[in-house]
């Protein structure tokens, strides 16, 4: 093992020009360097290089990276011995450092799961395809539950042979121990395989790992377990994840919305019918962890469960829990003895879409229904059930909403509004009561651009958030503000562009929502911390490969941008050799980063009006008191005003 001091020096020391140009001819231009792109076929150069960040980038293929990263694709050479070959072309001596056996374990656990993993799942899909039992058996039994081929290629489904130890067989044959495999959860303890005779679902995370499986049995024995999980690992904890969240993040994002299902069939179907944003909660009551990768992607749920009383309670666990965190809940009831998998198998996909849709209940009306039908005249389950709405009414955080709501609830229990408001009052007073009080951190800073309100917040807007990013790294240290001194003639102030942009967004307590630009926004927000300037260096050598990657193509994106843009930067330089000067991002920075937050925020300011309006609709469409509504315009009223003069700073037209 390399120690940490070494493995730094050689990085340090490595110069990306010097050694991908031993492999790629290269040729300057402007103040980066371009090449054809090894990694792909082309006759127009595409592969750009850049000295002063340490990074490629292929404009082509998208392949990009630091040295080390060009070593292991092009030489298909581990971390390890990429910096093993540079330590070698720079003459820097190599002290190995033996590791501990508890250092070996820890280093090497996830590494090992997820080989093993990726080994299984490779195993699983060429059973179930090439071999004659998987074919006859496993292919059969898909056919039958009317799965098409190209939903099986998109999860990735596999199967697991009847022979107790074919997997085993195959994984200790390629090498890996029975112990790893074990930890996989692939094997049990007697090194037996847990997925023997079933159908094999793949359970991938956002970076599309595959980091678990759940076994379907094929059998109608009902002495076997119908589903069989990957125990708890490393890697897999089952109320953390999603099935099939990897493939429909992007529906979910374009419809914003998601349906949220029970089995890994269901959402099957749900693909088959094209209603691709769709997730299952892998057999488990639904979990904080689990509504928070949604939250990533919309605010807005409809749950779709069957309409049997085991159906009906699993949709009722889960609404409280939905509102609590603040999602936008719609419920569908499939009909009787119906659930995705099967309805979808009795109607069209036009039928089954317009079904969604038509059935969509609003979470209190389905409440309701389910409690009163319990209830009928009974005075006492009444009561129970009077209690349990104002229970789930007082779960909402918008208090129109909750108006809405209470005003429902009132009609359908034949209760007068101000009692059901009263008992949902005093639920939020002894709710207040119990909640720890924390004490705010206050940031004093003069904000560059027009304060938000406070309730402005939990906006996603990735476009806006990338951009920003984009800027600190290429310019976070330059100078963005300086106090002098005129008697001393020294320095009294100076702020970066980092702390400026910092600065203004936590004023406004606005933090990113993406959660990979957010963890990037959290390491600057140390670096500036610790040692007030941001070392792009370390962050493009994260040991988070998600961090070093995004990274790396934010700080490739200026250029490409100049190129898109008709090479603004390289024209500025050539107009300056030749006595014309041009103004680049650089030149504009002050203005660009007042722009930048100001047009940050007229999005956000945008989207929360929208939300308002959405909310007065509501009310109107519900007859509730006018003081609500009066409210929400008040509200619109302060953010158009907000909004017009961020629009004046921007030379924008407000409709």
């Amino acid at each position: 093992m390399i120690d940490k001091v070494t493995q730094q020096r050689i990085i340090d020391i490595a110069q990306i020009v010097e050694v991908i140009s031993e492999f790629v001819p290269l040729k300057k231009r402007g103040s980066n360097y371009v090449g054809l792109c090894p990694f792909h076929k082309e006759k127009t150069p595409s592969f750009h290089v850049s000295e002063s960040k340490g990074i490629y980038k292929c404009f082509g293929c998208g392949k990009s990276g630091n040295v080390v990263n060009f070593l292991m694709d092009y030489e298909k050479l581990s971390y390890i011995d990429a910096l093993r070959w540079l330590a070698t072309k720079y003459r820097i001596e190599i002290k190995e450092i033996p590791l501990t056996e508890e250092e070996i374990q820890r280093k090497n656990e996830r590494e090992s799961l997820l080989i093993a993993n990726k080994f299984a799942h490779d195993f699983f899909i060429q059973q179930l395809n090439h071999t004659d039992e998987g074919k006859s058996v496993g292919l059969n039994y898909l056919e039958q539950r009317g799965i098409r081929k190209d939903i099986i290629q998109t999860f990735g489904l596999g199967y697991c042979p009847s022979n107790h130890t074919a997997f085993f067989d195959a994984a200790t044959k390629k090498g890996f121990k029975a112990e790893v495999l074990q930890k996989a959860g692939l094997v049990n303890k007697g090194n037996y395989d847990n997925f023997t005779s079933r159908i094999v679902f793949p359970i991938y995370n956002l970076s599309g790992n595959v980091v678990g499986f759940s076994g379907r049995r094929i059998s109608n024995d009902e002495s076997i377990a119908k589903y069989y999980n990957t125990p708890e690992t490393e890697l897999f904890q089952k109320g953390h994840l999603l099935y099939g969240l990897f493939q429909a993040k992007r529906a979910i994002t374009e419809n914003d919305q998601c349906y949220l299902v029970e089995g890994n069939l269901d959402v099957l179907a749900m693909h088959q019918m094209n209603v691709i944003n769709t997730v299952a909660s892998l057999g488990t009551s639904l979990t904080l962890d689990q509504i928070a990768l949604i939250k990533r992607f919309t605010k807005n749920v409809v749950v779709l469960y069957d309409s049997d009383k085991a159906g009906i309670n699993a949709a009722m666990r889960g609404i409280d829990l939905l509102l609590q965190e603040g999602m936008n809940v719609k419920i569908v009831l499939l009909p009787e003895k119906h659930d995705p998998d099967s309805f979808s198998k009795t109607i069209t996909q036009q039928e089954f879409i317009q079904y969604l849709k038509k059935n969509e209940q609003d979470f209190i009306v389905f409440k309701l229904r389910v409690f009163l039908s319990d209830a009928k005249n009974d005075p006492v389950k009444r009561a129970q059930a009077y209690k349990n709405i104002a229970q789930t009414i007082s779960l909402l955080p918008d208090k129109v909403f909750r108006a809405v709501y209470v005003k429902e609830a009132s009609k359908l229990l034949n209760i007068e509004e101000q009692t059901i408001h009263d008992e949902v009052n005093t639920l939020l007073v002894k709710r207040l009561a119990q909640k720890p009080i924390q004490q705010k951190i206050e940031i004093r800073t003069t904000s560059s651009t027009p304060t938000l309100p406070a309730y402005i917040d939990d906006f996603y807007v990735e476009e806006m958030e990338k951009e920003i990013l984009r800027i600190l790294l290429s310019y976070g240290n330059n100078i963005f503000y300086q106090e002098y001194d005129e008697t001393t003639e020294t320095v009294v102030k100076s702020i970066s562009v980092a702390e400026a942009i910092i600065n203004d967004l936590l004023n406004d307590d606005l933090e990113f929502k993406n959660l990979v630009y957010k963890q990037v926004f959290q390491i600057i927000q140390q670096q500036l911390a610790e040692y007030h300037y941001i070392d792009e260096k370390s962050l493009i050598y994260h040991e988070n490969q998600q961090v070093s990657e995004i990274v790396i193509d934010l700080l490739s994106i200026p250029y490409y941008q100049g190129k898109r843009q008709g090479k603004s930067d390289e024209l500025s330089n050539y107009f300056k050799r030749i006595g014309i000067y041009v103004k680049n991002e650089n030149d504009l920075l002050h203005e660009i980063v007042r722009q930048l937050l100001l047009r940050y925020k007229h999005k956000v300011l945008e989207i929360a009006i929208r939300e308002s309006q959405k909310k007065i609709q509501m009310a109107q469409d519900s007859s509730i008191e006018d003081s609500y509504i009066d409210e929400e315009l008040k509200r619109i009223h302060d953010l158009t005003q907000i909004i017009q003069s961020i629009a004046g700073h921007l030379n924008l037209v407000v409709r």
